[in-house]
């Protein structure tokens, strides 16, 4: 009994063995194939991956292409407005010219009618020319020495009434200013940056003021269309007149 017993659990033994090992045999096979799956599935992933790195280096280097082509296309664009506004200022700079030579040409047509309209020939239209271009220049001259003689005519006028007694001293323009351009003090007189020009007149006096202080008074000795020279009056010097110092008109 005991050996029949002992058989018995041997045979159980021997089929729990067996069954174990088809159950362990069957997850090693179920394994190697999760194993399989798992390399291909890898390599397949590494294909991907390698094709997204190439992918992506492709389209870094169309980025770079594309940026530098726009980089391109910016200095052409660039460079083309420039040569069109060239050329538009050069179109306005040509109609410009094209208007004024179409305006001188309308007015010479003008005149050129008024002077066949007067029944003169090109001779004499010559000669009238001629003649109104010298009385012009006459005219001119006339007029500088008419200002010469007005200058001359208020200058004596004003020395009659210095020796006269009417006026105590020769009065120049309120709002006449210059500048000492040079000094003597040798011999104690300055040199002004106005003349008659500015209506400057001989004997007339003038205040020398630096910084807004007085430093001496000065009486016109004489005078030159755009510069005078004058005395400074020792009983006003209240210091060294210097070149670059302010000539006003005093009260």
């Amino acid at each position: 009994m005991l050996r029949i017993s002992l058989i018995i659990a041997l045979v159980a033994g021997i089929a729990a063995l067996v069954i174990s090992q088809m159950k362990v045999a069957d997850k090693i096979h179920g394994l190697e194939t999760k194993l399989t799956e798992t390399e291909q599935q890898l390599q397949t992933s590494k294909a991907a991956e390698s094709k997204a790195k190439k992918d992506a280096k492709d389209a870094t280097a169309a980025a770079d292409q594309a940026k530098k082509q726009l980089e391109t296309t910016k200095t052409e664009l660039a460079a083309a407005s420039e040569k069109a506004d060239q050329q538009e200022k050069r179109a306005n700079d040509l109609a410009a010219q094209k208007d004024r030579l179409t305006q001188e040409r309308n007015d010479a047509q003008t005149e050129l009618a008024k002077w066949r309209a007067s029944g003169l020939t090109l001779e004499q239209i010559t000669a009238t020319i001629l003649e109104n271009k010298k009385l012009t220049v006459e005219n001119n001259g006339l007029k500088e020495e008419n200002k010469v003689l007005g200058r001359q005519l208020t200058q004596t006028r004003a020395e009659l009434d210095l020796l006269t007694g009417r006026i105590d001293k020769v009065p120049l323009p309120p709002g006449l200013k210059g500048k000492i351009i040079a000094v003597d003090p040798k011999y104690e007189f300055v040199v002004l940056d106005i003349g008659e020009s500015q209506g400057v007149l001989k004997r007339g006096e003038m205040l020398i003021n630096r910084s807004g202080r007085l430093v001496a008074k000065v009486r016109i000795l004489s005078v030159e269309p755009n510069r005078c020279v004058a005395n400074i009056l020792p009983d006003w010097k209240q210091g060294e007149p210097m070149e670059g110092d302010v000539a006003i008109v005093g009260l």
